[in-house]
């Protein structure tokens, strides 16, 4: 027998859900810089400004719109999926209730922090939208929990489709701030009405109702996870927030244009936990010895993925905005280029975030978070009014290495991170290797750039057996499909 035949059922698993939620993801990844394209080129920078204003400081109550329950959910639906039904159907009934109390608490702080009328607008319209994505991530983590991640990347690729098509349709003739939200609530509405109806037709109609002792249970259990997100919202709103009080909408919208296309590169780290949470979760129920090469595997891809990014991303930043952004933007390259560096350790904190959630140590997390949060925004409200937005990604960059370095030290005290940090060294090298004939070729056509760039990576890390057994699963199965199998012997 071919020795490719007896993969493990569990990778081959990892394998079709990494392929179906990172095209997803990739396609989302696509619409999304498209569409912040059109909305920055046609709202100019203090219009952009308010606009992510508005979103980060809603997604500094983002933990009220959700207190990890959905990912709650989706470790106990991964052991045990006969309560599907029941459990979405008890856990939406609160959290109807749960994003009703947040968007009401948003509402009036908004008041009372007497922001002007365009901005207070931009900020209720937001909370619509952060309420309706609230009740869909009950669905999409009952999704996850089933793996079927099939349907996770189509709903990812609708609502980016959607909202992408509208912006650009409608944008040019209506170039306001409230145009994108009001599209955005649209979009969002839809996209709960299809999932809804998908899980009705795949799993069944979720049993509503009102169940006290199960909500004071999830409560309990993921206060942890929510106070761990609400340390994560301060380290990552509050000197934004901070920014635009005491230095004004254009230096937000300058920061906010670097910063964004680096939080749309999580959808990467965002993708391979979705996929793996549900796997730890399982494996910590029923197959604890396999859990730490579970998670040294999860570390070794996104070593993989990270390096050629970052080292990508700051050589071709002057190019990225000069493709998305009108000059008037200019000054927020930097931005891009020092906040890509902190996805050096954040994509590796995604799994250990991910794996320690999987494996009842929120608690770590909780503590961890909030201490950085609180010193965060104290050294904000020092250094951001005085220097500007150049401070908030070198601020981001020291809170990444620092969770990275405390969930090393916890994993290690705990049993489970012995993973070798030797792994780091092949895609460093094939990552400088690239970024030096990048370098070379830097006035060739960006696109063409980046397909080299890609190549080389490639090829190098492959001659050097840089890719674990994971991913070359992955690489032959996409092989496979388009030569019919005849390159499968080369790897």
């Amino acid at each position: 027998m071919n020795k490719y035949s007896t993969v493990s059922t569990q990778t081959k698993k990892i394998t079709l859900d990494s392929a179906a939620i990172f095209f997803g993801k990739v396609v989302g990844l696509l619409f999304g810089i498209l569409r912040l394209n059109y909305i920055a080129s046609y709202l100019g920078v203090a219009n952009f400004g308010i606009l992510y204003f508005a979103m980060n400081f809603c997604s500094l109550f983002q933990v009220l719109f959700d207190f990890g329950m959905s990912q709650l959910l989706t470790r106990n639906l991964a052991r045990d999926l006969s309560k599907s039904r029941e459990l979405v159907g008890k856990v939406l009934s609160l959290k109807i209730i749960v994003v009703f109390i947040a968007s009401s608490i948003v509402g009036v702080i908004g008041k009372i922090l007497h922001f002007d009328r365009v901005t207070n607008w931009a900020i209720l319209l937001t909370t619509v939208v952060f309420a309706i994505n609230g009740i869909s991530i009950v669905l999409l983590s009952a999704f996850q929990a089933h793996r079927k991640m099939t349907l996770v990347a189509l709903s990812n690729i609708l609502n980016d489709l959607l909202l992408s098509i509208f912006v650009i349709l409608i944008i040019q003739k209506y170039p306001y701030i409230i145009t994108v939200l009001l599209l955005s609530i649209v979009v969002a509405f839809a996209n709960l009405t299809v999932l809804y109806s998908i899980y009705r037709k795949i799993v069944g109609s979720p049993h509503f109702s009102f169940d006290y002792n199960l909500w004071k249970e999830f409560t309990i259990e993921s206060a942890p996870i929510a106070i761990s997100s609400i340390g994560i919202s301060l380290y990552t709103f509050i000197p934004p927030t901070i920014l635009k009080y005491t230095r004004g909408n254009v230096e937000v919208g300058i920061y906010n244009a670097g910063y964004k296309l680096v939080s749309i590169l999580t959808l990467i780290p965002m993708t391979f936990s979705q996929v793996i949470y549900p796997i730890f979760s399982d494996f910590y129920s029923n197959a604890k010895e396999k859990l730490s090469k579970s998670l040294s595997d999860s570390m070794r891809v996104m070593m993989i993925v990270s390096f050629p990014v970052v080292v990508g991303t700051i050589l071709l930043a002057p190019r990225i905005f000069a493709l998305l952004y009108t000059a008037e933007f200019a000054s927020g390259i930097i931005v891009l280029q020092l906040a890509i560096i902190s996805n050096l350790w954040a994509y590796m904190n995604w799994m250990t975030a991910t794996f320690l959630i999987a494996v009842d140590r929120q608690k770590f997390m909780m503590v961890t978070s909030m201490f950085l949060g609180i010193m965060i925004s104290i050294i904000s409200f020092f250094i951001v009014p005085k220097f500007g937005f150049i401070t908030i990604p070198l601020m981001l960059m020291t809170v990444e290495f620092l969770i990275f370095t405390l969930h090393r030290w916890y994993l290690i005290k705990i049993g489970y991170g012995m993973f070798s940090m030797f792994f780091l060294v092949k895609p460093l090298i094939a990552s400088l290797v690239m970024g030096f004939v990048i370098g070379l070729l830097i006035h060739l056509n960006f696109f063409i750039l980046v397909l080299i760039g890609i190549l080389i990576y490639f090829v190098l890390l492959l001659s050097m057996k840089g890719f674990g057994e994971q991913e070359l699963e992955i690489l032959r199965k996409l092989i496979s499909v388009v030569t019919g199998g005849s390159l499968k012997e080369i790897l």
